[in-house]
């Protein structure tokens, strides 16, 4: 995964718009877009004010993987519960869990609507 993509995802977990984040880093959306998309080379000036926005250390951005997370948790046995996750920060834990627990009330409540509309 480039950098770009770290970036993107480590924002996208934090709930942040690009928008949000250009504004903090004094730039456009459409050149911080361009960060994203690994369009253009991020200084080390950038990574570090980057990190102070995402709230996370420099070197945790430039070693994310995401598919080591889920690696770790496909290869877990089941009674390592939220063990799962012992080598990262415990910023990208929370992240992972606060998502895992929205996405789940996203579910429930799409279901509910679901069902209520096959009532109809």
């Amino acid at each position: 995964m480039r950098i770009g993509e770290k970036i993107k995802k480590l924002r996208e977990l934090k709930g942040l718009s690009q928008e949000n984040v250009a504004e903090e880093l004094s730039m456009s959306a459409t050149g911080y877009g361009r960060i994203e998309r690994n369009e253009v080379d991020v200084t080390l000036d950038k990574l570090d004010k980057l990190s102070q926005v995402l709230g996370m250390k420099v070197e945790d951005i430039i070693t994310f993987d995401e598919r080591v997370v889920f690696n770790q948790c496909n290869n877990a046995n089941a009674s390592a519960g939220y063990n799962l996750f012992n080598n990262f920060p415990q910023e990208l834990k929370s992240l992972y869990e606060e998502n895992a627990s929205l996405l789940k009330d996203k579910i429930k409540f799409l279901e509910e609507k679901m069902a209520w509309m096959e009532k109809k």
